[in-house]
């Protein structure tokens, strides 16, 4: 059974657990009308940090977009260059001389894809 790098990355970990920390009760002690202003004060900053999470997260989805793009732009114009190229050495090699046996002698370079 073979496992791949993406296999991997797919599996859930502590970060994907959805755990609220209103929904546990910390202690036994009964809720006291001072702690509602501390429990909407953590409320508060937690809300605060994950909107400050998402806007970050926005700003990187963006920056992978715009490189996601680039790259697609740096392999077609690789693309064609490589093509250019084999055609170019296809034409020369094709430029031969035939034997007498009525075979095409090459002559060029012996080019290996990888």
């Amino acid at each position: 059974m073979q496992t791949s790098i993406k296999d991997l990355q797919n599996i859930s970990g502590l970060h994907d657990l959805r755990t609220y920390t209103g929904a546990v009760r910390k202690s036994g002690k009964p809720a006291l009308p001072t702690t509602a202003i501390l429990d909407l004060y953590m409320r508060r900053n937690e809300r605060d940090r994950l909107e400050k999470e998402l806007k970050g997260l926005r700003r990187r989805r963006v920056q992978l977009q715009r490189r996601l793009r680039d790259v697609e732009k740096e392999m077609t114009k690789l693309l064609e260059k490589a093509t250019k190229t084999a055609v170019e050495i296809r034409g020369r090699a094709v430029r031969g001389r035939v034997s007498p046996s009525g075979r095409l002698e090459k002559k060029g370079k012996l080019i290996l894809g990888y």
